[in-house]
């Protein structure tokens, strides 16, 4: 007897194929039969009635390290049927840590820290503290390279030593033998904005060596954008390392349309080495107000920031920097500000608090001050916890890189609950139905196929893994069942805090955790760690 049998449904089955009508039955957590299968017994029947079950949606980045303590759940993500999350993306994972410098760390993390328990040293303890949650959903986990350079070299901008270097690998060895999928790194953001690519190169060589990828925000997704992507490609090509270039996109008016010509290079890079990308669905972005600042603000973590701008004429120098990015005079690297674009996403009690979901021009006329000085004080009152939302994509641009086949969707949220409040990007509750709904079924930006199949086997193929991303017999029970005709996505920019509609079922592992749109509780997901083994060539998109 099935556990599980799926009745009539429109199978689309990851692959990239055309739909066919028929039933899927699972049996001790894996797919055991698809096709019409009459009416074999099973212990549960979900009467599909002509929705679609398609493979459970692998999210490759996401940042719910920080936030899965307190909502273990999952649910703004497991609700839009996401059965896989990918952890420590950005440079940034909770892991690894070293007594005289896991503070800075910390500090750095603030915006996105829910509770997180910072005992955990490494990969191994990271894991067990995740399998001790009742979790709805699997993880697979990334080393940051961020992390690994606070352990080794703090926030130090300069070059590291041959022995801090050899640490370095070190680190991410042990990670990678621990199971981790490979290497991150954010360099916008500090340390990792510090380092060359030729150390980049290194660390990403010992995660290639044990089959892992390397993931990469890049250096610039502005006027340097293509630089910046050419130095990613180096870096796995140096390195033998296979390149996940994170949340594609073109920043600011002057560069919209250069996602053309970004596009071709992916492709011609794509044709030599294993490179792909992935992209959310929206114009907009979201970090944390740090990332505004000039790198030599924040060289040494924050507890050196905010030495740094205790001193009136640091603080003039900051000050005077975004204000010459706000005319439109950006240095190499930098992107222009644009003060009415970017909205404070939440700020921490106190008399600043009243401008949270206002942007930075609007906050600053209401403060009758510069926007620098805006920005300062909201750094004074939370120095690494004020997340935004900045707002400077081309929706063609959106359109042009989700119609591309190499381009995965993923989401870079993290796990939210409507309790928390404020106004964080909605693409934690809302990227992959509002790829399904409105870019695939209701404005044919891409086919329903062609949507699944980038939510699902392509992602499945970058991290390696062989038993999941397609509805086949013998690989794990992971599926989501949605009603074609309803699921949408229900979070804006104004009121993210919403669930999505017309996703019924989801199953991991072989368990419903979400049935009849409803979270059973059940704790099915679990930790993936990858085998250290060489990675197979990627197979060519169809079409």
């Amino acid at each position: 007897m099935h556990d599980l049998l799926i009745r009539g449904a429109r199978i689309v089955d990851g692959t990239g194929a055309a739909a066919a009508t028929g039933d899927v039955a699972v049996e001790r957590g894996v797919i055991r039969e698809v096709g019409r299968l009459g009416r074999p017994a099973a212990r549960r029947v979900v009467a599909a009635d002509g929705a679609v079950v398609a493979p459970g949606f692998i999210d490759l980045h996401t940042h719910s390290d920080f936030t899965l303590p307190r909502f273990p759940r999952a649910p703004a993500m497991t609700r839009q049927g996401v059965t896989t999350q990918v952890l420590g993306n950005c440079g940034f994972s909770p892991f690894p840590t070293a007594p005289a410098t896991a503070g800075l760390l910390r500090a750095a993390s603030a915006f996105l820290d829910a509770g997180l328990d910072w005992d955990r040293s490494d990969l191994d303890g990271y894991a067990r503290g995740l399998a001790e949650l009742p979790l709805a959903c699997n993880l697979a986990l990334l080393v940051g390279h961020g992390s690994v350079r606070v352990a080794v070299m703090g926030f130090d901008d300069r070059a590291p030593t041959a022995a801090e270097l050899e640490a370095m690998r070190e680190l991410v060895a042990v990670a990678m033998r621990q199971g981790a999928f490979g290497l991150s790194s954010g360099l916008i953001y500090a340390p990792g904005s510090f380092a060359e690519t030729a150390e980049l190169a290194e660390l990403a060589g010992v995660a290639a060596a044990a089959g892992g990828f390397y993931a990469s925000h890049i250096r610039d997704e502005a006027a340097g954008l293509l630089d910046a992507m050419g130095e990613a490609i180096e870096i796995g090509r140096r390195s033998g390392a296979a390149v996940q270039l994170s949340h594609h996109k073109a920043m600011g008016r002057a560069n919209w349309g250069r996602v053309r010509d970004s596009l071709a290079l992916l492709e011609r890079s794509h044709a030599g080495h294993d490179v792909l990308a992935d992209q959310y669905p929206y114009t907009a972005g979201s970090t944390t107000l740090l990332a505004l600042l000039p790198g030599w603000a924040v060289a040494g973590g924050v507890p050196a920031m905010r030495e740094r701008l205790a001193d009136p004429a640091t603080r003039r120098c900051v000050a005077d920097d975004l204000a010459r990015r706000e005319r439109g005079e950006p240095r190499p690297g930098e992107r222009e500000l644009d003060p009415a674009s970017v909205v404070i996403a939440d700020v921490p009690a106190g008399p600043l608090r009243r401008h949270r979901a206002r942007s930075l021009a609007e906050a600053a006329r209401d403060e009758r001050s510069s926007v620098g000085e805006l920005v300062l004080r909201l750094l004074d009152a939370a120095p690494a916890g004020v997340p935004i939302v900045w707002h400077g994509m081309d929706e063609a641009d959106v359109r042009t890189v989700l119609a591309h086949p190499l381009v995965a969707v993923a989401s870079d949220g993290w796990t939210l609950d409507p309790g928390l409040g404020g106004v964080p990007h909605p693409r934690s509750y809302g990227t992959f139905v509002r790829v399904l709904g409105r870019y695939a079924l209701r404005e044919g930006v891409l086919s329903l196929e062609a949507a699944v199949r980038k939510m699902t086997s392509l992602p499945a193929r970058r991290l390696g893994l062989a038993d999941r991303g397609t509805v086949v017999p013998g690989m794990a029970a992971d599926l989501v069942v949605f009603d074609p005709d309803r699921v949408i996505d229900r979070a804006t920019y104004e009121r993210p805090h919403a669930f999505c509609e017309g996703v019924s079922h989801v199953v991991v592992n072989g368990r419903l955790v979400i049935d009849g749109g409803h979270d059973t509780a059940a704790p099915a997901g679990k930790v993936l760690r990858q085998a250290s083994r060489p990675r197979p060539p990627l197979a060519r998109a169809p079409g």
